[in-house]
């Protein structure tokens, strides 16, 4: 009903697309479910302005071989608010008929820890050509947002918007 266009870049196209990052933290996903989901409304006045929202969605975080301890895996299922939120917003801004362009892309993956999964000390290169040395395989947000806001970038909008819960920071800035 809200007559948007509609894309998946799964690991196929985000491989064309370089996106190492983004793929390294997906890796241990046998079931190929990660992704980033694009949306697009033209707005009413093609051709004016563009925003982009992108929102971060870790439907479960494990904290990968940096495995989160006692009760940190608890409520990890919320990882994924950012995208809910910029889907959210992205829903509102196309029902309010906003006059400019708006795109959404939500980062769809989930960070779990398998033999194939990335690990402290890879080095992988995100689609902007820029080289990333992982240190912590809990910081997957920040390594899917990176090849996120890369791709969102390429549509060259006049402003991006980011929502991204990237909980452990959080708590380690307030501890």
């Amino acid at each position: 009903d809200l007559k948007v266009e509609f894309e998946f870049l799964g690991k196929k196209e985000l491989t064309k697309k370089g996106a190492g990052a983004f793929l390294a933290v997906v890796q241990g996903d046998h079931h190929e479910r990660a992704g980033i989901a694009h949306l697009v409304y033209h707005g009413t006045k093609k051709g004016k302005k563009k925003v982009a929202i992108v929102g971060k969605g870790l439907c479960y975080d494990t904290g990968g071989y940096n495995i989160k301890v006692g009760s940190g895996m608890n409520g990890m299922h919320h990882d994924m608010t950012g995208s809910a939120i910029a889907l959210s917003l992205f829903q509102a801004l196309v029902e309010l008929k906003v006059d400019y362009e708006v795109h959404a892309y939500l980062a769809l993956a989930e960070n779990l820890i398998t033999f194939d999964a990335y690990r402290p000390n890879d080095v992988v290169v995100a689609s902007n050509g820029i080289s990333i040395e992982v240190d912590n395989t809990d910081a997957e947000g920040r390594m899917c947002l990176s090849d996120t806001l890369a791709i969102a970038s390429e549509e060259k909008p006049d402003l991006i918007i980011d929502f991204a819960t990237l909980t452990g920071s959080v708590i380690r800035s307030i501890d």
